[in-house]
């Protein structure tokens, strides 16, 4: 998620989040494919159109589109492939949203509020 979300950033998560925050916030969710947890940002909400490949995927009323902050240049410059996230595992179900993520406690340099993204 960098540059939005560095490796070392502690966050304060609100779990009580129940729907799709708007879009540019920052959220944690479980991951479709594996479980696990992982931090992106809401590029598309319930019932919107995405574009996508050649056409649009329109989302059902309960999925997001999550984006990654990296794009592919930046993550293949730190010795990664393409960044994972909705391009990949496609729409996500709000059943495996977490929390939205709203503020940085740590480290020191970087303590504050989490901004939304224009998108």
């Amino acid at each position: 998620m960098e540059p939005g979300i560095r490796d070392g950033d502690w966050l304060l998560v609100d779990p009580t989040t129940t729907r799709w925050p708007r879009r540019g916030s920052i959220v944690v969710f479980r991951e479709p494919d594996s479980g696990e947890l992982a931090v992106k940002r809401v590029a598309g909400r319930p019932g919107e159109r995405i574009p996508f490949e050649t056409g649009y995927l329109e989302l059902a009323d309960d999925e997001a589109w999550l984006l990654s902050d990296a794009n592919a240049a930046m993550t293949a410059s730190a010795g990664f492939g393409e960044p994972v996230d909705s391009r990949r595992y496609g729409p996500v179900p709000v059943e495996s949203l977490v929390g939205r993520a709203w503020f940085r406690y740590a480290p020191w340099d970087r303590i504050g509020p989490l901004r939304r993204s224009g998108s």
